[in-house]
């Protein structure tokens, strides 16, 4: 499936939340009385790898969207009244003219994404909807197309997202040690949008930065439904698939975030699993009291996580 309609997808199964664990990502708390529309436009975005930060802005401005992803080249903006596609961003401005005088042509009240055209009918889902900050929801709306309060569209560029979430630029691979860490965080940070600070120090917030990779790998890849909360408790633990021998891609970098940390030479920060990480896993599992099989299920990625 296409990221765009997964965007869709994954805004849709919001619809009734409210903007607690959606502030909470973004800020670290609950900032209430806080306008939360765009705060929940990045989160969705932060649930598909390779996507926040590289084609749609994590931001809480309605405006940022198009105003920072087309300045940096991640996509483009689409004037009101055109045909939007699925996956694109839509922003409002409420006075009915399509834009403030004055303001740059970005600026918007509100911001949501489209989830369907259709009968001249654009349907979206949006954050902040009803109520006042603290009591609205995220909800579906449908608007006419020609709808005079649509300011526009800001179109990421999906073609430069692989299908495996990855923007196809490999990390750099440092060995073991603290500079083999820092590649894991700056990895983590570029594809995921974490925060991770780029220490060389295995902790809590790497740790959890590595656990919400693999959660936003397993909805996105298995729509496992789990919470994006970096805690590697029994649901995530339910969820993995096992990884052996041969595999590539996104679910590999995440194994070998995990090992990497734990001090294991992988071979190579490049998502294969070859003769290096399958050694890696093994002396892992040797060392905690694991079966000695060489695949990563979910008793090995829980006890690399927990």
């Amino acid at each position: 499936m296409a990221q765009n309609t997964d965007l869709a997808n994954i805004a849709l199964k919001q619809v009734g939340s409210g903007p607690s664990k959606f502030r909470i990502w973004y800020y670290g708390y609950d900032a209430k009385g806080v306008a939360w529309c765009a705060v929940f436009t990045s989160w969705v975005a932060a649930q598909l790898s390779g996507v926040l930060n590289k084609i749609i802005p994590k931001t809480d401005g309605a405006g940022c969207f198009a105003r920072e992803g087309v300045a940096k080249g991640w996509g483009k903006w689409i004037e009101g009244g055109a045909v939007p596609q699925v996956g694109d961003i839509i922003s409002f401005c409420w006075n009915g003219l399509g834009y403030y005088p004055g303001q740059d042509k970005y600026f918007s009240d509100h911001v949501g994404i489209v989830v369907k055209v259709e009968g001249g009918y654009v349907y979206t889902v949006e954050g902040n909807v009803g109520g006042t900050n603290d009591t609205s929801t995220v909800k579906q709306k449908r608007y006419a197309i020609n709808n005079v309060c649509i300011n526009g569209y800001f179109r990421p560029n999906w073609a430069t997202v692989s299908k495996d979430g990855s923007n196809g630029t490999k990390p750099s691979y440092s060995g073991t040690g603290t500079n083999a860490i820092k590649d894991v965080q700056r990895w983590l940070n570029s594809e995921y949008g974490t925060h991770c600070t780029i220490d060389g120090i295995f902790g809590t917030q790497t740790l959890s930065a590595i656990v919400g990779a693999l959660q936003c790998y397993l909805n996105k890849t298995y729509r496992a439904g789990l919470s994006i909360d970096g805690i590697m408790g029994p649901a995530t633990k339910a969820a993995v698939r096992v990884l052996r021998k041969g595999a590539k891609g996104t679910y590999v970098y995440i194994l070998q975030c995990a090992l990497i940390c734990h001090g294991y030479d992988t071979g190579g920060f490049d998502g294969e699993f070859g003769d290096k990480t399958l050694a890696a896993v093994k002396d892992y599992q040797r060392k905690h009291g694991l079966e000695v099989d060489g695949e990563a299920g979910k008793e090995t990625f829980y006890s690399l996580l927990k």
